[in-house]
């Protein structure tokens, strides 16, 4: 297949998988699932016999197959792929070649995307993703590079307003994220104000009055001084309706203990964790930055498919930000290190990347109820 000219992150050339060094396999709690071409390539594929046994005893039909989504791996009782071998290599691939790979795992953590522009973004549900965007100090920047992805339909973009605004709008979002001069807060709010002024005009207005936002000086002034409690308290809610199946469970589990989620105590608890989460990360900022530039990047945030305005997709974004903060806060109080924060992190943004998530999320925002006024950035 001929290489295609991807836009992609700065640290795309960078990542390496960790394989055995990796704490949080992708290997682990993911439903892997292949294509029926997939399916039967791997079925009657020619393999050691070791192997062939292992694979006859794991890939299975799913209960309603589509061509797209047809079998998936059996995952272990453990919650491991059966094809992950305790040195933290893939049998089939060891077995087979990188080929015999399903292309959820061939790609992984890489995601190209090809609908209104060529872009492949790095998932920050990958640790050594994450760990590559919290070790980088300058801000985030994207470059073109030739790419190619065998099984990747590259349809013909469309000539249409979305397109034609899809990577000014999303450069607007990331500069405002990347002004360093402001509090992180600030900036979000900031973000918040551009996409409430582009719901207004898009998709109805004229390209004149979308441009015309995209050149106004977007600034929603100071930051808040305190913390809003409502907002804490919802996010709270929102963590701790996690149960075990999802990846991000134990660390809620453990923030919700440390810092008595639910009690009377856990505002001023949090209050207190959170001056000790900025002193044993004096630059949380910046690395907090790099994690939500990527997140717009691999989301294509503002822009969805789930019929919500910019400004709603906006506000679900702040809430994302404000349980990931609570998450992290919590989690690493009694682990105050790097390993940890990237450990929550990578947790929590398997599902802010990798489900419905943001998109319930934003259509909750649609009631324009009390949980649309909450100022998640300030948490």
């Amino acid at each position: 297949m001929a290489d295609t000219v991807y836009t992609v992150p700065d640290i795309y050339p960078e990542f390496r998988c960790k394989i055995s060094s990796c704490r949080q396999t992708c290997c682990y709690g993911w439903e892997i699932t292949l294509s029926m071409e997939e399916y039967f390539r791997l079925i009657g594929m020619n393999c050691p016999h070791a192997l062939r046994h292992r694979l006859d005893g794991t890939v299975y039909i799913l209960d309603h197959p589509t061509k797209e989504r047809y079998a998936a791996f059996a995952k272990r009782y453990d919650g491991e792929c059966p094809m992950h071998d305790s040195d933290g290599f893939c049998a089939l691939q060891r077995g087979c070649g990188e080929k015999a790979l399903t292309s959820v795992c061939r790609f992984y953590p890489r995601s190209p995307r090809t609908h209104h522009a060529a872009e492949c973004s790095v998932a920050a549900s990958c640790e050594g993703a994450c760990e590559l965007l919290f070790a980088k100090k300058e801000p985030l920047s994207f470059i073109k590079m030739p790419l190619s992805f065998d099984g990747v339909f590259t349809p013909p973009q469309d000539d249409d307003r979305e397109t034609r605004f899809y990577v000014p709008i999303r450069k607007k979002v990331v500069a405002l994220l990347q002004n360093r001069e402001k509090p992180l807060e600030s900036r979000i709010n900031d973000v918040v104000s551009l996409c409430e002024k582009l719901s207004a005009v898009f998709p109805s207005g004229t390209d004149e009055n979308i441009n015309d936002v995209l050149s106004d000086n977007i600034s929603v002034g100071s930051s808040a001084t305190e913390v809003d409690e409502k907002a804490l308290n919802v996010a709270a809610k929102f963590l701790s309706g996690f149960d075990f199946r999802h990846s991000v469970y134990p660390f809620v589990q453990k923030a919700g203990e440390d810092l008595a989620f639910g009690t009377e105590a856990f505002y001023e608890n949090y209050q207190k964790a959170k001056v000790l989460f900025e002193h044993a990360f004096p630059e949380w900022e910046r690395m907090f930055e790099q994690v939500l530039v990527n997140h717009v990047f691999y989301e294509g945030f503002p822009f969805s498919d789930n019929g919500c305005t910019m400004y709603d997709n906006s506000k679900a974004f702040c809430a994302i930000y404000g349980m990931w903060r609570l998450a992290a806060v919590g989690y690493t109080l009694s682990s105050p290190e790097i390993n940890s924060l990237v450990d929550v992190t990578a947790a929590f943004f398997r599902l802010a990347e990798n489900s419905r998530l943001p998109d319930s999320i934003a259509k909750a925002m649609q009631s324009k109820g009390e949980l649309a006024t909450l100022d998640f950035a300030s948490i």
